[in-house]
């Protein structure tokens, strides 16, 4: 190489690097600036200055949409799917597919063989029920025990993963898991989906093995674009219960996972002042203790500072498909998130959280039952909690409700022993923004909103 090309390759060299750093020091300066609503991170810090070194001072944030961006227990799932990731039979499969629970049941329960929700129908408009969409996930997934040995060792064909994923079996199993899984919630209950859902994934794999292929799950997923994705069944294998289409439906998987630097950073500076900070999730628990304590995510929260659907295991450590409620622990979402934080967390602290963090409808009962917002009848004596935090998504429902008292008290058209702030993101780019308003996915930056 001659002199002039050698100093020509330093100094491009150089400006590469130079770049790189540059980059690496944004990316730090904005996780340690964060992209907070100015009245809402006002309000958290007023919070942490009035309950710092408390003894009784603790904060319950939910996980998914909330201190992560996107969902990590269907990331797993789709990750799964996608990657025909799963210790189960053929039989065993069928069987966790046909069955969930619910509180106040102390055992699983079949799936109702009645038809799914209309909105839940085939391309023709042929009504479905968890019988026939049970049959042909079922036929699938013997297929592909039969011929791909990561998931069966013994099976006699040898293919490829790359092969199964361009045949008809694969992609009617990844169309009809996820229209099952929207079904389910919709014609049924949250809690028939979420424990359904853990049903069909977790079962056959011990508490070690889980935990590796969930850290390989999350890398995964951080990588990949944030955008919607639709999966729709080939018409050419319509099976029992025929083709069906999540476009049609507008049932969308969110394509990526991404932690959220402002929640990790709130977690430190909690803590910090002596703030302990507790997840309440309708995940499993075993899928948030990953991410929540894995120092590479940003979180490094304790293990057992993590609560959420639990399943019993086998002798050899295995998880079932059962749920764990041992100790009069009930199924963590919707109202069964109230009912354990104040078994649980009240009767440590000997009081009510000073903060809960959610997103959704299935955090609205932890959010009313502790302050007696929205007429809600208070689940103890002790003290209301005084901040409620809402990642503003624009649901409307009960959240709805929620978001609307916190742009009267924005507003200062109201007052209430507990506050609620909104905080925005941009689903675009799977980050917070600095505003209560939030950008929906395929909309600007000037169509932001506040409320749906």
């Amino acid at each position: 190489m001659n002199k002039k090309s050698f100093i020509k390759m330093f100094l491009l060299s150089s400006v590469v690097f130079i770049n790189n750093i540059s980059a690496q020091t944004s990316y730090r300066q904005s996780v340690n600036n964060g992209n907070w609503a100015p009245d809402t991170k006002a309000e958290i810090d007023n919070l942490i200055s009035a309950n710092a070194g408390h003894k009784k001072a603790y904060a319950v944030f939910d996980w998914d949409n909330t201190s992560i961006f996107a969902d990590t227990q269907e990331m797993l799932f789709f990750y799964q799917i996608e990657n025909l990731e799963f210790k189960m039979t053929p039989e065993e499969f069928k069987y966790s597919f046909l069955h969930y629970t619910d509180i106040g049941y102390t055992g699983n329960l079949e799936i109702p063989p009645v038809d799914f929700d209309n909105s839940f129908t085939s391309i023709d408009g042929k009504t479905i029920n968890i019988s026939s969409m049970a049959e042909d996930c079922f036929d699938d997934y013997k297929y592909f025990y039969e011929n791909y040995r990561r998931l069966n060792p013994k099976s006699k064909g040898d293919m490829k993963l790359d092969d199964i994923k361009t045949t008809d079996q694969f992609l009617d199993f990844r169309a009809k898991m996820w229209f099952t899984y929207a079904a389910l919630y919709k014609s049924f209950s949250a809690n028939a989906a979420y424990t359904w859902v853990m049903y069909v994934t977790a079962p056959g794999y011990t508490s070690k093995s889980f935990d590796v292929m969930v850290e390989k799950a999350i890398d995964w997923g951080v990588k990949r674009e944030c955008k919607k994705n639709y999966y729709d069944s080939p018409v050419s294998l319509p099976g029992r219960a025929g083709a069906v289409s999540n476009t049609q439906i507008d049932n969308y998987v969110i394509n990526t996972i991404r932690p959220t630097p402002e929640i990790s950073s709130l977690f430190k500076e909690l803590e910090k002042n002596k703030i302990h900070v507790h997840v309440c999730t309708a995940s499993l628990q075993d899928i948030v203790e990953v991410v929540a304590t894995n120092p590479k995510y940003g979180y490094n929260l304790p293990k057992n500072r993590v609560m959420g659907l639990r399943l019993k295991k086998d002798a050899k450590g295995r998880f079932l498909p059962e749920y764990d409620i041992s100790g009069g622990y009930v199924i963590n979402s919707m109202n069964g998130k109230a009912i354990n934080i104040n078994n649980i967390l009240v009767k440590k602290y000997k009081a009510n959280p000073v903060m809960i963090a959610g997103d959704s409808d299935g955090d609205y009962s932890m959010m009313t039952k502790f302050s007696g917002l929205n007429g809600a009848s208070t689940i103890n004596e002790y003290k209301p909690l005084q901040l409620i935090l809402i990642v503003n998504r624009l649901k409307r429902g009960k959240i709805g409700e929620m978001c609307k008292i916190a742009t009267g008290q924005l507003a200062g058209k109201r007052k209430d022993a507990t506050t609620v702030v909104l905080q925005g993101r941009n689903d675009n780019l799977g980050e917070w923004i600095p505003t209560e308003k939030t950008i929906k996915f395929g909309m600007t930056e000037n169509q932001a909103e506040m409320l749906p």
